[in-house]
């Protein structure tokens, strides 16, 4: 949870940096600053950026040994679940991962498997317990939203051309998407504090199913 809230705020940080400096590279592209004043401009949001990617592995791994002791522990515990643990590992890399459905898919069993409530009942009562509203806000906020944005950052590029890596390019991509990096940037808090929420109740909705609260 600590991780995301870093990974949130860091995000907000980069897209608003990325908005800061569209005037710089409006500036570099047309000669009024050099290419050290424009490298000194994007110092801090290299910096930031950075961050927020070592923070973002973390994450990541942390997130996938957490799904995978919760999924090992529901099946001990009786449940029959439809994916088995490794999916809580590579459901976040097999094909549609751009849209995370599979983990949604695995969390969203992993919330009624957890229900402790049906821990005496036969069957696979536990199937109908209600889904957790939170858990489809953030897949919306984190898989669905930003594939659009995507989508048309995209079509931008394929209407100006590709970037090709060098530093024009990157002033290019940051003078034309500073308002979408922006949005980007806030729809990521909003998936961030969404996901901190559903981590919450997961793990106290599964420790009490486990007797360990």
């Amino acid at each position: 949870m600590v991780l995301t809230a870093v990974v949130g705020v860091g995000t907000l940080v980069t897209s608003v940096l990325s908005a800061g400096v569209s005037q710089d590279a409006s500036d570099y592209l047309q000669g009024v600053i050099d290419e050290d004043e424009f490298r000194d401009a994007i110092g801090p949001l290299n910096g930031v950026q950075l961050l927020v990617g070592l923070a973002t592995v973390a994450t990541g791994i942390l997130t996938i040994v957490w799904m995978y002791r919760i999924a090992t522990n529901v099946r001990a515990y009786g449940r029959n679940t439809t994916f088995s643990p490794l999916f809580s590992i590579f459901g976040w890399f097999l094909p549609p991962g751009i849209l995370y459905i599979l983990p949604f898919l695995v969390l969203r069993e992993l919330w009624k498997a957890s229900d402790p409530s049906t821990v005496d009942d036969p069957g696979d009562s536990w199937k109908r317990a209600p889904d957790n509203p939170v858990l489809w806000v953030w897949f919306v906020l984190f898989g669905l939203l930003p594939t659009v944005l995507l989508a048309v950052q995209i079509g931008s590029l394929a209407t100006g051309g590709l970037p090709n890596g060098d530093l024009e390019s990157v002033a290019e991509s940051l003078e034309d998407f500073g308002t979408v990096g922006l949005l980007a940037g806030v729809l990521n808090v909003a998936a961030a504090v969404a996901w901190i929420m559903f981590v919450r109740q997961l793990t106290e909705r599964h420790t009490r199913l486990t007797n360990e609260s």
